[in-house]
């Protein structure tokens, strides 16, 4: 029976690196070599890794921790849970908050979108603590709310116990972790990441610049964090957009501010420079038309699960070869959505990316009359291409 059930058909995957080390056999004179603990380079949409040292290493982020704290913050503004102009009331512990702060004032109320952008652009910890303990009602069960995000965003190597990254036992999270948590906020919440680029903060009359120094270096650079403790070392993640491409570099313990800003510009021209990120399989109209039998229509057509997104060789877009793996007839009933079979992309002979096919429209049994001629047919078919 070629009714498609009987394909096994898995999700989008990747072959994990596959295209990232042939690119590199290409190009191993450019490769950076980067001075820090851990450090990666991950372009948004395929999230492919081109280059990394120690990716899932968990090590202290910092305050590079506030990624997740903004991230658990924008979910419940955009579900209503939270709202912009929510009043929040700045405790003695956020006031005490030690290392970088807005200088909130003790026992005020200040609005929650102010202090949402004290955390984005100046990483004020006061601020940190202030919407921890509003959300959360206290900063360790906020901290719990982080690692219930962080779980089902799949960082597997993280772990919060405070909102703000200052060093505490226990607080850990990879490079991957952090890249991967970037892409979310880019992807899921493009309205506040723009935030990330502003370059400055005010309050009680107090300016303070974003401290992520890239915003003045680079014009293609709009994010995000940088974070310091001693234990840490001076880590930065930045992300950069251009000619429509996205690359995120993250770098963990490096020697000092400059180091992280030129391991992470090193990465992102790395990305820019000799790699293209491509969508392939993105045809409105399907892939093909494939034979029905016993059905109300003839033919079903196939198109991917969803777009192919890959990174290649700059300049190789176009040699990407797309195979389609499927069965010669299907037979009805067939539901939309139904998986069909695998569309395979591949450059030079090595496999890239499969993607599983499936049926965009529903076929119904057809009356008994046409699904009796139909198996009449199909078993011809079937005794001549014995």
């Amino acid at each position: 029976m070629h009714n498609g059930r009987s394909i096994r058909v898995t999700s989008v995957w990747v072959i994990s690196g596959l295209i990232g080390l042939f690119s590199l056999l290409a190009t191993a004179q450019t490769k950076p070599e980067i001075d820090a603990n851990a450090w990666l380079l991950m372009e948004l949409n395929s999230g492919e890794v081109l280059v990394s040292q120690n990716a899932e290493l968990a090590l202290p982020p910092a305050s590079i921790t506030k990624l997740m704290m903004n991230y658990v913050i924008f979910a419940r503004l955009q579900t209503g849970e939270l709202k912009p102009l929510d009043s929040v009331p700045i405790s003695e512990h956020a006031w005490r908050a030690e290392g970088s702060r807005m200088f909130a004032d003790v026992n005020t109320r200040i609005e929650l979108e102010h202090l949402l952008k004290s955390t984005i652009v100046q990483s004020g910890n006061d601020a940190a603590i202030a919407l921890a303990e509003f959300t959360g009602g206290s900063e360790f069960a906020f901290a719990q709310l982080m690692n219930q995000a962080a779980k089902k965003l799949g960082l597997n190597q993280s772990n919060f116990v405070n909102s703000t990254g200052l060093p505490a036992e226990g607080h850990l999270m990879s490079a991957l972790d952090i890249a991967k948590l970037a892409a979310a906020i880019i992807k899921e919440y493009p309205k506040y990441y723009a935030w990330y680029a502003e370059k400055e903060y005010t309050h009680n009359g107090i300016t303070q610049p974003n401290r992520n120094k890239l915003l003045w270096k680079d014009d293609s650079v709009d994010g995000l964090k940088t974070g310091f403790t001693n234990a840490a070392g001076y880590c930065l993640v930045g992300s950069a957009v251009r000619d429509k491409q996205r690359w995120i570099a993250v770098v963990l313990g490096a020697k000092s501010v400059s180091a992280r800003e030129a391991a992470v510009l090193e990465l992102l021209n790395y990305g820019f420079n000799y790699f293209d990120a491509t969508e392939k399989l993105n045809q409105q109209g399907g892939l093909k038309s494939v034979k029905v039998y016993g059905g109300e229509a003839d033919e079903v057509l196939l198109q991917s699960m969803a777009p192919a997104n890959l990174v290649v060789p700059k300049g190789r877009q176009a040699d990407v070869e797309v195979t389609l793996h499927h069965s010669p007839y299907f037979e009805a009933p067939i539901e939309v959505g139904q998986p069909m079979g695998l569309a395979q992309l591949t450059l030079d002979g090595k496999t890239l990316i499969e993607v599983p096919l499936v049926a965009t429209s529903e076929i119904k049994l057809a009356g008994w009359w046409k699904r009796m001629m139909d198996s009449i047919k199909l078993r011809a078919k079937q005794f001549w291409e014995e």
